[in-house]
């Protein structure tokens, strides 16, 4: 017989025997606390990053990265953590580290999860209060490129784009980084193809997750798709009516359109290059 559900019926029938075989000296009245089993199921569950250790009983680090207000971050965070906890069984300790954009994304630790929260397992990270010096480690200033002030900017990159050329060889660790800022350069400054080619070699340019993505995504459809994200991070959502119309390109238009939204700076300048190209 499963002694699991002997205890449903009688903690259903007596809640209170919960907290007397735990010693409470002062029980809950009666009525203060429902039993109910309660089914938790798993979905879409993910955790940005996990650190296994490579040697047995080292703990693991996990990685969560905040650049919006969540005010379930932390309870995101933990059910997470311990759900992943349950399922590998590690031999080891663990350790979690939240990083926020900045300390004004942070939120209220429940009541509930406080002692996780204020334990030495866990860390918050603020990187908008990171101290970088410029000849730090190049990982750790990489980060620091994120949160980087818009007037420094520009001479930060290139700064880092000469240290990733002097300190890595070319090969997978130099193409990463190198990806890593043409990426932060497009989104985040929404520099126009002579900014970028100012920045990057013409092997390296060639190399950059944009053009790249673009040869890779050979069909109409995939090519289609991945120019209206594009779009949408460059200029904002899109009238149904511009969808419409961007679909009707071919695979030639939509290449040409590929290289131009990155001079685009509004949805106008978009419309003012469908205008001249594609007629209503």
């Amino acid at each position: 017989m499963r002694t699991d559900h002997i205890f449903y019926k009688l903690f259903q029938a007596f809640p209170e025997t919960l907290f007397e075989l735990i010693g409470i000296e002062q029980t809950p009245l009666p009525g203060s606390y429902a039993f109910d089993a309660v089914e938790v199921k798993e979905t879409a569950l993910r955790i940005d990053g996990v650190f296994v250790p490579a040697v047995s009983g080292q703990p693991h680090y996990f990685a969560e990265v905040q650049f919006q207000k969540d005010t379930d971050i932390y309870w995101r965070l933990f059910t997470e953590l311990l759900l992943y906890l349950r399922g590998s069984a590690p031999q080891g300790d663990w350790r979690a580290v939240l990083i926020f954009a900045g300390r004004n994304l942070d939120v209220d630790v429940p009541t509930a999860l406080l002692d996780l929260a204020g334990g030495p397992r866990f860390e918050r990270v603020y990187l908008d209060e990171l101290a970088v010096a410029e000849d730090g480690p190049l990982g750790l200033s990489l980060v620091g490129l994120v949160v980087e002030d818009v007037r420094t900017f520009p001479g930060r990159a290139r700064q880092l784009l000469e240290r990733t050329r002097e300190q890595l060889p070319p090969g997978e660790a130099r193409r990463r980084a190198l990806e890593f800022i043409e990426t932060i350069i497009v989104y985040k400054l929404r520099y126009g193809p002579e900014e970028i080619r100012a920045m990057f070699t013409l092997d390296e340019l060639e190399q950059t997750p944009y053009v790249q993505g673009i040869k890779a995504e050979a069909g109409h459809e995939a090519r289609l798709s991945l120019v209206l994200r594009q779009l949408h991070r460059r200029v904002g959502a899109l009238e149904p009516g511009v969808v419409e119309r961007i679909g009707g390109l071919a695979d030639g238009q939509i290449d040409a359109l590929a290289e131009a939204l990155l001079e685009f700076r509004c949805a106008a300048d978009l419309q003012s290059w469908l205008d001249s190209r594609v007629p209503d």
